[in-house]
């Protein structure tokens, strides 16, 4: 009876310490999935990131390239306007 006592005991001694193990192992086979989708999650998060910012580059650079454009625009009315006035002849008053 003893010996039957001695074994069962040794058995449950055994799966129970082999259990802290799997449950480690479990743990670390959870968190390497988690630990890639994060990484994965910050990867598209950066890109995201990348995306706006280059958006928003070109759109600057559209604005600013429009405001010169009027400038440009601006700067020949003026100086057609300053040619035809160059062109006309004086009045003198008398």
């Amino acid at each position: 009876m003893n010996r039957i006592a001695a074994l069962t005991l040794l058995l449950a001694s055994l799966a129970a310490s082999a259990l802290p193990t799997q449950a480690q192992d479990a743990t670390t086979a959870k968190a390497k999935p988690q630990s890639e989708k994060s990484a994965q999650k910050q990867q598209k998060a950066l890109y995201d990131y990348h995306q706006k910012q280059a958006k928003a580059q070109q759109k600057a650079q559209r604005k600013s390239d429009k405001q010169q454009q009027k400038a440009a625009k601006k700067y020949e009315k003026q100086q057609r306007k300053q040619l035809k006035n160059a062109s006309l002849p004086v009045k003198h008053k008398s």
